[in-house]
C-alpha cells in the first residue's frame, strides 16, 4: 500500500510555503557548522544549460588549470559576457538562424559558436533588428 502525500491537491503557492517550512525544520536540526553550509546551499539558484561538448571541455580544463570549480569559471565567464553584451562591446550579429522551433525566433548556429571558439567574438557593434547576415 502506498501513502498518499498530504499535500497532493493543495494550491502550489501554500504547498511552496509549506515545502520551505519543512526544509527550514531540518535545516535547525542539523549541527551548526553543518546549518550553514546547508542555507548556503539552499540559497543558491541551479540552472540547467545545453552546451556543446567542445565547451564543455573547455570549462574544465580551464578549471582544472585555474583549481576552480567548472560552475565557478562559468559564473565569471558569464558575468564578463553579460557586462560586455550591455555595453555594446559584443553582439549576436552574424550567429543567429532562424529557429525551427515555434518557442525562439533564434537560435545560434553550430558554426558560428566553433568560429567564436576559435578567433574570438570580437568587438562587434550592435546592428540590424534580426542579428542574421
Amino acid at each position: 500500500m502506498t501513502r498518499r502525500n498530504p499535500l497532493d491537491g493543495i494550491d502550489p503557492a501554500v504547498a511552496s510555503i509549506l515545502g520551505d517550512a519543512e526544509r527550514k525544520q531540518r535545516i535547525r536540526r542539523l549541527p551548526r557548522d553543518e546549518q550553514r553550509k546547508a542555507r548556503r546551499d539552499a540559497a543558491r539558484e541551479r540552472t540547467t544549460y545545453e552546451v556543446d561538448v567542445t565547451i564543455k571541455k573547455a570549462v574544465e580544463e580551464i578549471a582544472e588549470r585555474e583549481g576552480l570549480s567548472p560552475s565557478s569559471v562559468v559564473i565569471l565567464f558569464l558575468a564578463d559576457g553579460i557586462r560586455r553584451y550591455r555595453s555594446g562591446k559584443v553582439s549576436f550579429y552574424g550567429l543567429k538562424k532562424l529557429s525551427r522551433s515555434p518557442r525562439y525566433e533564434w537560435v545560434l548556429d553550430q558554426n558560428a559558436v566553433d568560429g567564436v571558439l576559435q578567433s574570438g567574438l570580437g568587438e562587434t557593434k550592435r546592428s540590424g533588428s534580426n542579428g542574421t547576415l
